[in-house]
């Protein structure tokens, strides 16, 4: 057994999962005061959908304002808090403002985006004090023992023990709450996605773009790499790389930015483009699911596509939450707190 905390009351949390969820999660927990203890099946922390080369944080707007929309205006603020106090500007992240594309409208620069690497915000978190971490301890099943709650492993060994545990293990959180004594059943939707990226000097200076574009997909450059993407797969899981999505890649490319995909056309014709695959996780209406689900036991889940918006956001309700805090200080009124709930997927 890894940890042991004596009962329910005390501040010492299991978090399941390591990757931007969870280690945004750990992150914030540390910072009140709890002992966080990080569980992960993988050698390496952010090894699922967080370990992505690149990805944007951003506002997304609507016709109508919609709960995505505000969530993610207020979400792009608090990822830009947390790289700002974390990460190495211009190199793990940087406010690039982002440029939406789209056929037969204007383009649209927003100053309140930007990229973050995932993996170096993932490692910021989970180094911080409070912070302990264990790769290769996958968690099968959760049981209730007192006044607290145990990890257990495939042959129901104890991993840890804690009074309270937070589930951040993106499609495999559903098979966890199901071994939870009266937690309610939860339905989640993996999704496939392939992004393709190489290095900057495939392009000339001359042609680089400062600003990243969103559109049918995405391109981004940072310090060092390019990368364009992803696909959006509900029916191929595999995490094999294939050319039917890097050729996709390469025509999204095309129509973000065609000046740019004809320097890198000789690349990609010669195959020397690398890919990255990740499955991420959503529920069915595409917000993230927080809160607590049975007494002790919490959910930070389901952030889809949009994990570098929603995760620090969605951790700091979180922990308020499980520190019995007054999330009215928050800019997140009742109507948002209740939309990001577990109850509306319940029945």
């Amino acid at each position: 057994m890894l940890e042991k905390a004596s009962t329910a009351n005390s501040k010492h949390c299991i978090v399941i999962g390591a990757g931007i969820a969870g280690a945004c999660a750990a992150d914030s927990l540390a910072r009140r005061g709890w002992q966080v203890t990080v569980l992960d099946a993988a050698a390496e922390p952010a090894s699922g959908a967080s370990g992505l080369p690149v990805g944007l944080f951003a506002p997304y707007p609507s016709a109508d304002n919609n709960f995505a929309s505000q969530i993610t205006t207020i979400g792009a603020e608090f990822t830009q808090l947390l790289a700002a106090r974390l990460l190495i500007n211009g190199i793990d992240w940087q406010r690039s403002g982002l440029k939406t594309r789209m056929y037969g409208e204007a383009d649209v620069l927003r100053a309140d985006a930007g990229w973050i690497k995932p993996r170096a915000l993932v490692q910021a978190c989970l180094s911080q004090p409070g912070v302990t971490w264990h790769g290769d301890c996958a968690v099968s099943s959760l049981r209730q023992q007192g006044e607290d709650w145990e990890a257990l492993g495939d042959h129901m060994q104890v991993l840890a023990r804690a009074g309270h545990i937070v589930i951040a293990a993106a499609n495999q959180s559903a098979a966890l709450l199901s071994t939870v004594a009266g937690a309610p059943k939860l339905t989640l939707q993996a999704i496939r996605g392939q992004a393709t990226f190489g290095s900057l000097q495939d392009i000339d200076v001359a042609s680089r773009s400062s600003v990243p574009v969103n559109g049918d997909g995405s391109y981004i450059e940072t310090n060092s790499e390019w990368l364009v993407g992803a696909t959006y797969d509900r029916i191929n899981l595999s995490l094999e790389a294939n050319i039917t999505d890097q050729v996709a890649n390469f025509e999204r490319l095309e129509s973000l930015l065609p000046e740019t995909a004809n320097q890198l056309k000789p690349v990609f014709t010669r195959d020397e483009v690398r890919n990255w695959v990740g499955i991420r996780c959503a529920s069915s209406d595409r917000l993230p699911i927080v809160g607590e689900v049975v007494q002790g036991v919490w959910l930070v889940t389901a952030l889809a596509s949009r994990g570098l918006t929603f995760a620090p956001l969605c951790a700091e309700l979180l922990a308020m939450q499980m520190s019995r805090e007054t999330t009215t200080h928050l800019p997140l009124n009742p109507r948002l707190v209740k939309a990001l709930g577990i109850q509306r997927h319940v029945k």
